[in-house]
C-alpha cells in the first residue's frame, strides 16, 4: 500500500475492491469476510498502534472468520487514553508467496483514530511590536514578521535569520481545472472566482472603503487583519487575519460570507508562495498518494516526498496533489530549515506551480 509507484487511482480502487471490511467500536473490532471460499485464517492479521507515525505497539496473529460471515472480537492490546492522538490499523496480509504477490502483501485494512491531538500551548516570550508609516513589525527571540500597509499583507517571516515567505499570502478560490470541469462547463458557473483569486485588492474601488489593516494588540502578541475586495458581482469582501503569538506561531484565518450568488465555489483557501528551496514535504494525514473529499480511502500516517512528486503525470496538467485530514505539513530545505502548517482536518497541497500556471499549460513541458 505504500509503494512509491502506486497510483492515486490504485490506492482508491484497492480499498474499494478489498474483500475484508474492518470496523472499530468501543474497544472491539468487527471483521466481515466477503470472500466466497476463503477463511481469514489463511491470512496473517497485523495490528499496529502508532502515535504520529511512530509505532507504539504491534501484534501479529491469526483470525478465523468463515467465508461470507463476520465476527466481533475485543482489540487484543491495551489502548491509550485521550491525552494524545493514536492511530490503530488492522491489516490482513499474505502468509506465503503466491503467483500474484509476495508474502506480506496487504490484501485489506481498516483504521481508527483513538484520542485527540491537544491544542498547542503558547509559552510567553518577550515580544516587540513597532508600527511605522508603511509597515507593522513583530519581533521575538528568534523570529521577525513584517506586515505591509501599502501592499496589504504579510510580506516577510524570518526565523533564525531565514526568510520563509516569497510572496504575500492571498485568499484563493480557484483550483486548476480538470478535464471533467471543462466538459461540464464549470468555468461558466465559477469563472468569477478565478478573477477573484488573481485580482483581489484591499484598495478603494467603486465606493468600497479602502481598509489597509486592523490591529488588535493582545497580552502575548498582536492580530493583524486585512480586508480584500473581490472583483465579482454581486460585490464580496473577505477578511484574512494573522494572530501572532509571542512564540512565533501565527494563527491564520480566512472569513467570507455566503457566496452562492456569485457562482459555484471551486476552492476556499489561502495560497502561500514560498521559495523553491523548500522542496521537501512531510505531512501527517492521509497518504501516501493524493486524496480528495470524494477519493480519500487511504491510511492516516506520516509521509514524505518532494514537492515535485505531487504533480500527477496526466497528459494534460490539472488539479492534483491534495492531501486530506492533514494535521500538520512541513516544507523544508536540504538543511532542514522551513515552515510548518498545522490545523484540524486540513486539505493541503504543495506544488511547484500556481493554479493559474497549471491551467495555462496544455502539456507538462509548458510548465
Amino acid at each position: 500500500g505504500r509503494d512509491r509507484d502506486e497510483s492515486p487511482k490504485m490506492q482508491e480502487v484497492k480499498y474499494a475492491y478489498q474483500n475484508i471490511r474492518i470496523n472499530f467500536s468501543d474497544g472491539r473490532m468487527t471483521i466481515k469476510n466477503r470472500n466466497l471460499f476463503t477463511d481469514l485464517s489463511e491470512y496473517t492479521c497485523l495490528l499496529r498502534l502508532e502515535k504520529e507515525g511512530v509505532v507504539v505497539d504491534e501484534q501479529t496473529g491469526s483470525c478465523e472468520v468463515p467465508p461470507l460471515s463476520e465476527k466481533t472480537v475485543p482489540i487484543p492490546m491495551e489502548l491509550p487514553g485521550n491525552e494524545a492522538e493514536y492511530v490503530l490499523t488492522a491489516s490482513f496480509v499474505l502468509k506465503e508467496d503466491t503467483p500474484w504477490a509476495k508474502k506480506g502483501h496487504e490484501v485489506a485494512y481498516g483504521q481508527t483514530v483513538i484520542g485527540k491531538r491537544l491544542k498547542p500551548r503558547h509559552k510567553k516570550h518577550p515580544i516587540r511590536i513597532s508600527e511605522g508609516w508603511n509597515n507593522i513589525g513583530v519581533a521575538g527571540d528568534d523570529f521577525e514578521i513584517l506586515f505591509s500597509k501599502i501592499h496589504g499583507g504579510l510580506v516577510s517571516y524570518t526565523y533564525a535569520n531565514t526568510e520563509l515567505i516569497k510572496t504575500i499570502p492571498k485568499p484563493n478560490f480557484w483550483r486548476p481545472l480538470t478535464e471533467n470541469d471543462i466538459a461540464n462547463l464549470l468555468p461558466f458557473r465559477a469563472g468569477q472566482w478565478k478573477l477573484a483569486s488573481m485580482f483581489s485588492s484591499y484598495k478603494y474601488e467603486h465606493g468600497r472603503k479602502a481598509t489597509d489593516y486592523e490591529i488588535e494588540r493582545k497580552e502575548d502578541g498582536i492580530c493583524v487583519t486585512y480586508t480584500y475586495h473581490l472583483p465579482v458581482k454581486p460585490e464580496k469582501d473577505v477578511r484574512l487575519s494573522y494572530d501572532v503569538h509571542s512564540d512565533g506561531t501565527v494563527d491564520v484565518q480566512l472569513f467570507m460570507d455566503a457566496s452562492a450568488d456569485v457562482g459555484e465555489l471551486p476552492e476556499f483557501s489561502v495560497l502561500f508562495g514560498i521559495d523553491a528551496d523548500y522542496e521537501f514535504l512531510k505531512w501527517y494525514g492521509k497518504g501516501p498518494r493524493e486524496t480528495y473529499a470524494d477519493k480519500d480511502h487511504a491510511k492516516i500516517g506520516v509521509y514524505q516526498n518532494r514537492v515535485s512528486d505531487n504533480m500527477a503525470k496526466y497528459l494534460r496538467p490539472q488539479e492534483c496533489g491534495n492531501h486530506t485530514e492533514v494535521r500538520y505539513a512541513e516544507l523544508t530545505d536540504h538543511r532542514g530549515r522551513g515552515i510548518r502548517f498545522e490545523g484540524e482536518n486540513l486539505s493541503f497541497s504543495a506544488l511547484p506551480y500556481t493554479p493559474h500556471e497549471i491551467d495555462n499549460a496544455d502539456h507538462s513541458t509548458e510548465l
